[in-house]
């Protein structure tokens, strides 16, 4: 028997892909021991790499499948809701997932690193569940394992409840209490819980990374940084000076949550770039050094900035007018 490929991403997603999905596709080329399952209705002619497969389908397409699935009607009404689902996926997609050890769930708003630089064969040996974000996790695929999202949490069918209602209850990830990993947590199944990721938070204008304490059951961002984010050949990194030293971190991935992100790059430059908060630009030097560290731009320029405020603000007065009209005011 041939032995199984380690993990395959199922990523059902319709409409138009973020503007930087080429992108996204290239950090994941550059992690051939895992695979993606794209489903989207988005015919776009990307260069896809080789362990990116891509099966074109409608979201009513997806809709029928999970339907299938379960004895009961389930209120997959948009795409939004499928991020309750996600748990759900090696259960859902059963038929995809034959050859893998491993399959997981993430989002597409997001650039890779070394999958393999943070993800250890340990982890893989010991826990069934690993990370307790929406944006990537992975679990192990088994039947038992793939069906502990039926499992009751606080002596209720909480799945059951997910499927039948049109509300988002991020059941992916460790924002509510209704979610797959205080399933996990409550029956004692080992989920690894410590937040690796690049994590982003939403709309500040220096790059501010989160990360999900466990222990305390919140997000925890921060101080900014003054920080130069590099990607070069499938390697995500960050470099910067903390108290007077010279220090490189290198990064599993960075997620981009709600962020409009410019690409100025193509060609050679998308193998060898740095990230703004707002956009992927060529990286000035051939590696950041403690010595040339200073001379490479490291943020939006003040009038960029000041543009996009601008039209925030009025698209702020704009549907503030609509909204005004509307109640004869």
């Amino acid at each position: 028997m041939p032995e199984k490929r380690l993990c395959a991403f199922i990523l059902p997603y319709y409409g138009k892909m973020p503007n930087y999905f080429q992108l996204f596709l290239n950090s994941c080329g550059k992690n051939p021991e895992y695979d993606w399952l794209l489903f989207t209705d988005d015919h776009t002619a990307y260069d896809y790499p080789a362990n990116v497969h891509v099966h074109y389908e409608t979201f009513a397409d997806m809709q029928q499948r999970a339907s299938e699935r379960f004895d009961f009607p389930v209120a997959l009404k948009a795409p939004y809701k499928l991020c309750d689902l996600r748990p759900m996926y090696g259960y859902i997609f059963a038929e995809y997932l034959k050859e893998y050890r491993f399959w997981g769930y993430c989002d597409c708003d997001l650039v890779f690193g070394k999958l393999g630089h943070f993800i250890t064969a340990e982890m893989l040996d010991e826990y069934d569940k690993i990370f307790a974000v929406g944006h990537l996790s992975l679990m192990r695929n088994t039947e038992e394992n793939n069906r502990r999202f039926m499992l009751p949490l606080n002596n209720r069918p909480i799945y059951q409840e997910v499927l039948q209602s049109t509300r988002g209850f991020t059941f992916d990830e460790s924002y509510l209490p209704t979610n797959i990993n205080r399933i996990y947590q409550e029956h004692g199944l080992p989920i690894y819980l410590t937040d690796l990721s690049g994590n982003t938070r939403a709309k500040a204008e220096r790059f501010e990374l989160t990360h999900f304490d466990s222990s305390l059951g919140v997000f925890m961002t921060e101080a900014p940084l003054h920080a130069v984010y590099t990607w070069d050949n499938g390697v995500l990194s960050r470099s910067y000076f903390r108290l007077g030293e010279f220090a490189t971190q290198e990064l599993m991935y960075m997620h981009f949550q709600r962020r409009d992100m410019d690409v100025r790059i193509d060609g050679d430059d998308a193998m060898h770039y740095k990230i703004l908060p707002g956009s992927f630009e060529p990286l000035e030097v051939e590696e950041v050094t403690a010595e040339n560290f200073k001379s490479i731009r490291w943020r939006r320029l003040s009038n960029e900035l000041s543009h996009r405020r601008k039209i925030m603000r009025g698209e702020v007065r704009f549907w503030k007018k609509r909204i005004l009209s509307k109640l004869g005011k």
